[in-house]
């Protein structure tokens, strides 16, 4: 077997590419992406939102929402306006957006049912609870406090005489530097 397929972000990855290509079969014919689709079930539930909050509510980078957002306005199935910070912008289902949706939903109900009918209810519960799991995980790394705590380790914030750049270095790429 493959080292890499020992990687849990190529799992991931692999597997998310995987189910994307059986919703966008799915839903070729409402003529909905995924993430699409997600936009305008999400305004559906929710109601009109920012483009911030329909970014968290998502899970999509701000730029590829975005980009989306922009799509499903040029195809009147959203519109937008301003929001109360003028940075923002508030994005809401139109009545051609409702009638997309619904048009989607039976390929979305068909991709939910491929994955249950092959996986089961139960593995496909469990699989949610693990990938939440996952988010949650990797949401609570913070970048900086691992840095400093690399570097508390390598010995540069306990004053070990150098200049610390090859300590840093050392740090950075997950080496442990080693005192003289």
């Amino acid at each position: 077997m493959n080292a890499n397929l020992f990687c849990s972000c190529h799992r991931l990855r692999r597997a998310g590419r995987v189910v994307t290509r059986l919703y966008e079969h799915a839903l070729a014919d409402s003529g909905l992406t995924p993430q699409q689709f997600a936009v305008l079930a999400s305004l559906a539930y929710d109601g009109a939102r920012t483009a911030s909050e329909l970014t968290e509510r998502v899970g999509a980078e701000r730029s590829t929402l975005t980009r989306a957002i922009d799509r499903l306005e040029a195809a009147g199935l959203v519109e937008t306006g301003p929001a109360g910070d003028r940075r923002e912008r508030r994005v809401a289902l139109t009545g051609a957006g409702r009638e997309r949706l619904v048009q989607g939903v039976a390929g979305w109900r068909r991709a939910e049912g491929t994955m249950r009918h092959a996986m089961g209810p139960e593995r496909v519960a469990l699989l949610w609870e693990l990938l939440s799991e996952a988010e949650a995980a990797t949401t609570q790394y913070d970048p900086e406090k691992a840095r400093r705590a690399r570097q508390a380790r390598s010995g540069v914030l306990q004053g070990n005489g150098g200049d610390g750049a090859g300590e840093e270095a050392g740090a950075e790429s997950g080496a442990t530097a080693r005192r003289p």
